[in-house]
């Protein structure tokens, strides 16, 4: 594994912050265009780093409130830009798809794959983290933020009209495998949600088994894209033993934003995170 000191691609991130200790980064080469990804070490490490799993329309910098929160608490992590979602991924594979980026994925991961853990996946990259962990045995935590989970026939569909249109469907998303995998799953899962995310679609004039939207809640617009249902589904996929969850007071769908812009729940999602990977490891 080449690690470099510096990133070419700086200009693109969407955040060029000052890291709590170490980053290097790891490029790796595909069939027509390269990927990055950057990993973040710890000056006294107390777990095996993580591997994350980004959403859509952000790049490694995203989750930089928490990560480098977790990083200074010395637990490190490995998250790449994966092609369709940032200017730092660009030109990236030609119309990727979610198995796109989770073969990309897997190619990064398996730089850390023999002592990692723990994976990451936030929003739409919850469904790909799903989607590998379910190859990987040697992870037994999986922690999912804001998650969606979209039905197996989008995992081919090229990001733009196809797959808004296979992720479409009313109750589409339960016809996903990845909560038999829940079910079987011999690890614990960490649930973090915004409170004004997973809204009732009915409640706020949409359809049944679809996503609430975008709407004016509690004095402040509210993006909610993820429906009830998958919510509900992933509560009930994951025996109570090994399940936990934690709920953002005051924060929709946009988690990343959020810790951004309020430092101190930022450290307590942190240090709930931090001590959710170091029990029993």
């Amino acid at each position: 594994m080449q690690l470099d000191t510096d990133s070419t691609q700086r200009s693109a991130w969407q955040y060029d912050e000052p890291s709590p200790g170490v980053e290097r980064f790891i490029t790796e080469t595909f069939d027509t265009y390269q990927q990055q990804a950057r990993l973040l070490i710890p000056d006294e490490e107390r777990a095996p780093p993580l591997f994350v799993v980004g959403g859509a329309q952000s790049d490694f910098t995203r989750l930089n409130p928490l990560l480098y929160r977790l990083q200074a608490l010395g637990i490190g992590s490995l998250t790449a830009n994966l092609s369709g979602h940032s200017l730092a991924s660009e030109p990236g594979a030609r119309e990727p798809s979610l198995t796109t980026n989770r073969e990309e994925a897997l190619r990064f991961h398996r730089h850390i794959a023999p002592r990692c853990q723990t994976v990451i996946g936030h929003s739409l990259g919850a469904a790909i983290a799903l989607k590998l962990v379910a190859q990987q045995t040697a992870v037994d935590k999986l922690i999912l933020i804001c998650p969606a989970v979209y039905p197996d026939s989008a995992h081919n569909a090229p990001f733009g009209p196809a797959f808004k249109s296979a992720i479409s469907k009313p109750y589409g998303f339960l016809d996903c495998d990845s909560f038999e995998f829940l079910r079987q799953f011999p690890g614990r899962v960490l649930l973090v949600v915004g409170e004004f995310d997973g809204l009732n679609s009915e409640h706020h004039g949409q359809g049944a088994g679809t996503s609430a939207g975008t709407l004016w809640l509690a004095g402040a617009q509210r993006y909610s894209p993820i429906p009830e249902e998958v919510t509900r589904s992933l509560l009930k996929s994951v025996p109570p033993p090994h399940l936990e969850c934690l709920l953002l007071a005051n924060c929709d769908h946009g988690i990343a934003a959020h810790l951004r812009t309020t430092p101190v729940v930022a450290d307590q999602v942190a240090q709930t995170v931090a001590q959710f990977i170091l029990a029993d490891s």
